[in-house]
């Protein structure tokens, strides 16, 4: 198991632990040393799961009280991170994608080259509202352009609890060998407000990527929309050599 594996087995153990009162609200939460030596993991797994617990809202380290529970639910906030190609792939898995319509033709050449995408080519876009699993407020509208000549039928992505790039490969061989992302800060317009169940002029995170197969030709992109207050971006980077 990965160490990246191992601090999120941990927080899964210690969020279920909160969830069943072994920690009370206002109680201590062990202390890194004493979870290493608990569940024989390294300081680094214990502080990262603890950072996980921090980021849903369930432990707070004050001073002088160590670090202290302060809820028995996770807040809402959906919190990615990202330190490798296998985290941005995951949060297709984990934020499942509720699809809204797939459309095939009338896509606007302009629409299409905002993304960096070949206008000469035939994209399929597919748009819908991201939920976490077992909610119902969205954390993001997010449209999704799939080269047409390997986007799955209809029926089948709107079938699929996965991520899409999984279902293409699947299904026609093309695989993501790169994703490139990028991030920008806006405000939600009132019509974006209203699709996303917010306020109008609230803080908001856009993000777009794009999909490139082994030779380095995009078949995928993505523009998706985030409140700010449900939505945050950890990195996770660890220096080789």
């Amino acid at each position: 198991m990965t160490d990246q594996s191992l601090y999120r087995t941990l927080a899964a153990d210690l969020r279920a632990a909160i969830a069943r009162g072994d920690f009370a609200i206002g109680a201590q939460l062990p202390t890194e040393h004493e979870l290493c030596a608990t569940y024989g993991v390294s300081r680094h797994t214990a502080r990262e799961a603890l950072r996980l617990l921090s980021e849903d809202g369930l432990i707070a380290r004050r001073r002088g009280a160590g670090t202290v529970v302060i809820a028995d639910a996770a807040r809402t906030q959906f919190s990615q991170t990202i330190g490798d190609l296998g985290d941005l792939l995951q949060y297709a898995r984990d934020a499942r994608l509720d699809v809204r319509g797939v459309t095939a033709l009338g896509i606007g050449a302009g629409e299409i080259a905002r993304l960096d995408l070949s206008v000469d080519l035939d994209w399929t876009r597919i748009e819908g509202l991201r939920r976490r699993r077992g909610e119902t407020a969205p954390i993001a509208f997010t449209r999704i352009y799939v080269r047409s000549d390997v986007c799955p039928p209809s029926a089948d992505i709107i079938g699929w609890d996965g991520a899409l790039n999984e279902l293409i490969a699947k299904q026609s061989g093309v695989y993501a060998a790169r994703i490139v992302q990028t991030i920008t800060a806006v405000s939600l317009s009132r019509l974006e407000a209203k699709i996303l169940d917010a306020t109008a002029g609230a803080p908001a995170l856009r993000t777009v990527r794009r999909y490139l197969d082994a030779a380095g030709a995009p078949f995928q992109a993505s523009a998706s929309l985030h409140p700010g207050d449900r939505f945050s971006y950890a990195m996770d980077v660890v220096r080789n050599g």
